[in-house]
């Protein structure tokens, strides 16, 4: 099985700004952003998974349209609650709250939000989901940053710590190669963040 992993385009959001589960605009020329997510994709997979956040259901929307392909919104695929600190600036964040989390974003929570721990429990739940309900065909998720590092993780048995090595540019797709042997899955990255 083929899974792509499918960042959403760049979001209109001022420089700095904490957003995650915060519903965000994207930037005035999507469309063309839409459209070289497109081309990095060797084939349209046949089934699609999406975070209902706006800037990912529109281009999941996108990259379906008018086509037979199924698919499925899931709030397992929003990215990290950082509770109280949505839609803040960074800089308005103070200092102590802020250097808590960052000394150790696995496990602490920010303010009235969830741990990166809590992401990636929700996130490898509904994986497992997809992955043992689906056939050998592609599928497609189209996500956030977070959501992304830790299937990437969960997949390649890399600790959540090191989730960070990997960069993701907005609009990027990584793919992965999955065998299932028995109950346990094998995957192998063939490429990530085209």
């Amino acid at each position: 099985m083929e899974l792509y992993l499918i960042r959403h385009t760049t979001p209109d959001v001022p420089s700095g700004t904490c957003y995650g589960r915060t519903d965000v605009p994207l930037q005035s020329d999507f469309l063309s952003e839409f459209s070289n997510v497109l081309e990095k994709l060797p084939a349209l997979p046949q089934t699609f998974y999406s975070s209902p956040s706006s800037r990912c259901k529109k281009l999941a929307e996108f990259l379906t349209e008018n086509r037979p392909v199924r698919l499925e919104y899931s709030n397992s695929l929003m990215e990290l609650d950082f509770g109280i600190w949505e839609g803040k600036l960074w800089s308005a964040i103070p200092r102590s709250e802020s250097e808590v989390w960052t000394k150790d974003f696995v496990k602490a929570r920010p303010p009235g939000g969830e741990s990166y721990l809590d992401l990636n429990e929700r996130v490898s739940d509904y994986l497992d989901e997809i992955l043992n309900t689906s056939e050998n065909s592609p599928i497609a998720i189209v996500t956030h940053a977070g959501v992304i590092r830790a299937v990437l993780c969960r997949l390649l048995n890399i600790p959540l710590e090191q989730s960070f090595s990997f960069e993701l540019h907005y609009g990027s797709v990584s793919k992965i190669g999955i065998t299932k042997n028995g109950t346990e899955f094998f995957s192998k990255l063939i490429f990530w963040n085209r």
